[in-house]
């Protein structure tokens, strides 16, 4: 039996296409396996959203290629393929095929190949009910309900790099959910470009993620529903009736923002501070426990001292539970010109962070003492509704726990800021 073996890169959102390379080709007859060394083929599932992680891909390949033996095929998928084109291969003639963001679905045919292959298409393909193996701990999934983008924000590729947005068909979410409840997971974590689009173009142009929540709620043995990647424009009373309502829906949102003054977010294509500050104060009042996690840039173009004191001074106001913020990557498909120093760009960064890091560590310590439901990710820590695991802080235990188990215990005190102890 021929192994593989496969390094995903980038987002929550890749490594659902990762686990459907894995779930295709075991289907077909081949086989996992943890180390590049004793695989047949390699497969790197890459990212290109920014330079930092088009570096990081090219890092991976270069290890790869250099170590790789005649017997061994190197297959090199995703956004940086679709980013590179031809040129890829150019750069790494060791690779043996690369294939595009959407064109993974074939990928038992293209590893089959006696010869090179390139392989990058317009991308349209939308995962349906193609197979999956889960490789999260057995606590949660990523179930990916849309792909693309047509946001079109000024400063991102990914409309490029992934395509037109299209949903998934309901009921494959639902059979993807129901396969990730039968292997023992509790949590759903639902990501897309905008997970707050769904369904707006293959359901009569109406959103529609309200009534998924409600129909993967139905499913037993199913405790939370998490929601990545919202956008602030997009919500609708119907959907935040829903998140205050459903009783496995988290009381968590993350909407990431990107700034609060009006003019850098008219130059970012962004909503307005005055639509993201409503959609904010509708969530608090609706959902008065909520828990709140956003994305910022600083030193997009244009960004003066005035522009990023409001938003700094309105990170205060808002005081989000968790905050991960990035400097602006200058990508030349854009058309944007940087104008703004990496220094000054750093030291506004750290200043946001510096920020957030008292908000954060002040909610965390009004949770001591208190008794939460916690998901145990592994042994020795896991997760509460208030936090998604891998990119939130984490509930570190005090003894061990099995991975999967949901337990209630009580928080001990706060460690470093992000994670808290619990018994």
């Amino acid at each position: 039996m021929k192994k593989v073996h496969i390094i995903s890169m980038g987002c929550p959102k890749n490594l659902v296409d990762s686990e459907t390379i894995a779930g295709i080709l075991t289907k077909n007859g081949w086989t996992l396996c943890g180390e590049p060394k004793t695989a047949d083929i390699i497969i790197i599932n890459t990212c290109a959203f920014i330079d930092g992680a088009r570096k990081e891909a090219y890092n991976a390949i270069h290890k790869i290629a250099k170590n790789k033996s005649k017997y061994q095929k190197l297959v090199v998928c995703g956004c940086l393929p679709q980013y590179e084109k031809s040129a890829l291969l150019q750069k790494f003639p060791k690779i043996d095929a690369i294939l595009g963001s959407s064109d993974f679905s074939k990928i038992a045919d293209i590893i089959a190949a006696e010869k090179p292959v390139i392989k990058i298409s317009t991308p349209k393909f939308i995962i349906s009910n193609e197979p999956k193996l889960f490789s999260t701990p057995k606590s949660y999934a990523y179930i990916k309900i849309a792909d693309g983008c047509d946001n079109r924000c000024s400063y991102c590729i990914i409309p490029q790099l992934r395509g037109n947005f299209r949903s998934r068909k309901m009921e494959h979410i639902l059979t993807d959910v129901e396969n990730a409840v039968k292997s023992g997971r509790k949590e759903m974590i639902l990501t897309a470009q905008d997970t707050t689009m769904y369904g707006i173009d293959i359901y009569g142009g109406k959103l529609m993620l309200a009534t998924l929540l409600k129909k993967i709620a139905e499913i037993d043995r199913l405790r939370w529903i998490r929601m990545l990647y919202t956008h602030p424009a997009h919500f609708t009373g119907e959907l935040i009736s829903e998140i205050a309502g459903n009783g496995k829906v988290c009381k968590y949102v993350d909407i990431p923002i990107q700034h609060t003054d009006d003019f850098i977010l008219r130059q970012m294509g962004r909503p307005s501070s005055k639509t993201i500050f409503s959609t904010i104060e509708k969530l608090r009042k609706k959902v008065p426990n909520i828990s709140l996690r956003t994305t910022v840039m600083v030193g997009f173009p244009g960004e003066t001292e005035k522009s990023f004191f409001k938003l700094l001074n309105d990170i205060k106001k808002l005081e989000f539970d968790w905050l991960g913020g990035f400097v602006y990557s200058q990508e030349k498909e854009t058309g944007l010109r940087n104008n703004i120093p990496e220094k000054i760009k750093k030291e506004r960064l750290n200043k946001i962070m510096a920020a957030q890091q008292k908000i954060t560590f002040l909610k965390n310590k009004k949770r001591v003492g208190k008794t939460f439901e916690v998901i145990a990710d592994s042994e020795r820590y896991g997760h509460c509704e208030f936090q998604s695991p891998e990119i939130d802080g984490k509930i570190v235990f005090s003894s061990g726990q099995e991975e999967g188990a949901l337990i209630k215990t009580k928080i001990l005190k706060v460690k470093n800021v992000y994670d808290i102890v619990s018994c």
